[in-house]
């Protein structure tokens, strides 16, 4: 707001000099009026015939670039193609194309709080910029929070907790979070396929089989090294959690186990267990025979601490090795009995020899490359584990030490058409969450934490354009709406590669920028898509299409309704005849504004007149508002048309008011010699 001449009080023939508003607001003058007692704007609003006022206008939205509605009229009335829309509205481009690079999209509802994330099927990888690996989480959410230095790492079993710390700091001022396959080994095991792929020897015969567990439910297969799982050789149920797989008896059969919260469950080859405790929440278990006895002992690895226990109950064998983010692979690694330790460092396998509770020098490093399920096991029955992975349903046994066979490692998977359980989520809270294609970074910026969607834009657009435009919209006039479809798929897309909000992110998931809501959100456990079929198609059918303006993408505005004319601004203004479409709710409109309302926005000064002072002179009843005028008595306020809308919630800035009040007060009769000088100082701040 703002005013336009020196403001005077009733009361006075002679002019004030100017004070601030805030001043005015709080000075209270006390007038007697002729014939009345009533103070100013005591009226019984029930018998004011001023109470309120009509406005009426045109279209929704600031009005610049393309119309929504516009899009779809010419479409429906004029059979305009996506590429007449673009034209008519965004003078002054042209149709380019670019490549499906990526956008960074920032998560305004998760400003300032902590990062956290889960997926449904698969592992929670964290990588820096180099996409080296730094931690890997198993089935668990993962919670990063900003601190001096960097983030601090904490996990639970679910986005509904508890999370528990982890050691350390990460130190980066941007963590990458993705979803993987997840690695196995004779003690670690992860949902692969329609099971959770885990090893063992089932049959005593020295060489290790598979077995995959869904759920409760186990699989046992009759498996040789040419054909892991020829055939099916037993199924029971076993509790749920984590599973892993051990000669529990010294018996040279290996069996079922589950580890869940510290509590092991431990199978003799059917349904019957017995249980165990050792380790707690968010540990990592490990399966190995510690002692040489011929049976498998527990262990877990808590951040980067070893805790071996034979027999169960307290760790008898202790140690730190490896960093926070390594994948703990068991094996015996060379033929002693006794099982050795491993880890998974990103792409590198590390193998170390265990003697009594010390480790004995590393055996020779190998990579996996491009590969993402990890095995262990004795595949020859020679005595010494070596190294497999388990990939699309097919097992496949490298050479021992990386050699010429198959090798692989873990990798983020980002691949566009992701199945729903294999993408990314993050936590809103311990009932929602919100699903999105690509990655999650945890950003530190400026001492605020942020959370960002990176993801190919042809990925991004299709929780853009169904949320910014009905879907449905591409089946009206036997399919002529699709155009309008593909005009918003191109409008979104240019939009967005325009933008830089910050160095971090390209843009955000807001009205501010565009209404962004990831692939799907599950709230309470029900399941709502925020993408469509009809408006993937027209991305699809526009891919990489732009508007360009001087060798750059055009930062493609749009809204709702134009009303019938275009705001004008970046683009040059246009008479919008297709905003006429029979469909359109906003094209005219009408409100009522109670006076109340406006004046208790002025500290209750009786408002005398409201009206239109200057217009655009595009379109009926001359065009958008540049300027309202309100009058109090002698006081004149003027406002923007945009200032008025969003005081008073209008759809737009084209609309009209004529108000004056029909009657009047009789003048105030003031004391002589008012105001006096000291109420003029303390206005003035004297």
């Amino acid at each position: 707001m703002h005013t336009s001449a020196a403001i005077h009080r009733g009361c006075s023939t002679r002019n004030w000099r100017r004070m601030s508003r805030s001043v005015l607001a709080a000075v209270t003058i006390t007038c007697t009026l002729a014939a009345t007692t009533a103070s100013v704007g005591a009226q019984d609003d029930a018998a004011d015939p001023d109470a309120s006022t009509t406005v009426t206008g045109h279209g929704w939205g600031h009005g610049r670039g393309m119309s929504q509605y516009g899009a779809v009229g010419y479409a429906l009335n004029f059979g305009w193609s996506s590429e007449q829309i673009l034209d008519h509205y965004y003078g002054d481009t042209t149709a380019g194309v670019v490549p499906n690079s990526e956008m960074t999209v920032r998560i305004e509802s998760a400003s300032d709080a902590p990062t956290v994330a889960q997926v449904d099927s698969g592992v929670v990888v964290l990588l820096d910029d180099d996409d080296n690996i730094t931690h890997v989480s198993t089935g668990r959410a993962v919670r990063l929070t900003a601190v001096d230095g960097g983030f601090v790492l904490a996990d639970a079993p679910t986005c509904a907790g508890p999370f528990v710390d982890r050691d350390g700091i990460i130190a980066e001022d941007i963590v990458r979070i993705s979803t993987a396959d997840t690695p196995q080994s004779t003690g670690l095991s992860g949902n692969v396929g329609d099971g959770t792929v885990v090893m063992g020897d089932w049959d005593g015969d020295g060489d290790d089989e598979a077995a995959t567990a869904n759920g409760t439910s186990w699989t046992l297969y009759n498996g040789s090294i040419t054909n892991p799982a020829a055939s099916v050789r037993t199924t029971f149920t076993m509790p749920a959690g984590t599973p892993v797989s051990g000669d529990w008896d010294g018996d040279g059969v290996d069996t079922a186990g589950v580890f869940a919260d510290g509590t092991w469950s431990l199978g003799n080859g059917t349904a019957n267990v017995s249980t165990l405790s050792f380790g707690q929440a968010g540990d990592t278990p490990i399966v190995g025979d510690w002692d040489g006895d011929g049976n498998d002992d527990l262990g877990v690895r808590r951040g980067n601490t070893w805790m071996l226990s034979p027999g169960g109950g307290a760790a008898i064998i202790e140690f730190d090795w490896g960093w926070l983010g390594d994948t703990p692979l068991v094996g015996d690694w060379d033929d002693d009995g006794i099982d050795d330790a491993g880890l998974l460092r990103a792409t590198t396998w590390i193998r170390r020899p265990r003697i009594g509770a010390t480790l004995g020098n590393p055996l020779p490093q190998f990579d996996y490359v491009n590969k993402t399920r990890y095995l262990v096991g004795d595949w020859d029955g020679d005595g010494v584990d070596e190294h497999g992975r388990h990939d699309g349903g097919v097992i496949t046994l490298p050479n021992p030490n990386g050699g010429d066979g198959p090798v692989e490692e873990i990798a983020p998977r980002l691949s566009p058409n992701l199945d729903l359980d294999e993408t990314i989520q993050r936590c809103v809270s311990s009932s929602e969450q919100r699903y999105y294609r690509g990655e999650l970074r945890a950003v530190r910026n400026n001492g605020a934490q942020r959370t960002v969607n990176a993801l190919p834009v042809e990925s991004y657009l299709r929780a853009v354009v169904p949320l910014e435009m009905p879907a449905s919209w591409a089946l009206l006039g036997d399919g002529a709406g699709a155009e309008a479809l593909q005009s918003q798929a191109v409008s979104a897309r240019s939009y967005s590669l325009a933008e830089n909000r910050a160095s971090y992110a390209l843009t955000c998931d807001t009205i501010s920028c565009q209404v962004y809501g990831g692939r799907a959100v599950r709230r309470n456990g029900s399941l709502t898509s925020n993408e469509n079929v009809l408006s993937n198609q027209a991305i699809a059918d526009t891919a990489g299409v732009v508007r360009m303006r001087d060798g750059e993408v055009a930062r493609t505005e749009f809204s709702s309704s134009t009303g019938g004319w275009t705001a004008g601004g970046v683009f040059p203004a246009v008479e919008d005849l297709g905003d006429a479409v029979e469909i359109n709710p906003n094209h005219n409109w009408a409100v009522e504004i109670d006076i109340d309302d406006i004046e208790s926005r002025f500290s209750n000064r009786q408002l005398d007149r409201a009206y239109i002072s200057e217009r655009n002179g595009l379109g009926q009843d001359g065009g958008r508002v540049f300027e309202v005028t309100l009058e109090f008595g002698e006081e004149t306020f003027t406002m923007t048309g945009n200032e008025f809308r969003r005081a008073f919630g209008l759809k737009s800035d084209w609309f009209t008011i004529d108000w004056e009040r029909s009657s009047s007060l009789e003048p105030c009769i003031c004391p002589d010699g008012w105001p006096d000088q000291d109420l003029i100082d303390i206005a003035e701040g004297a």
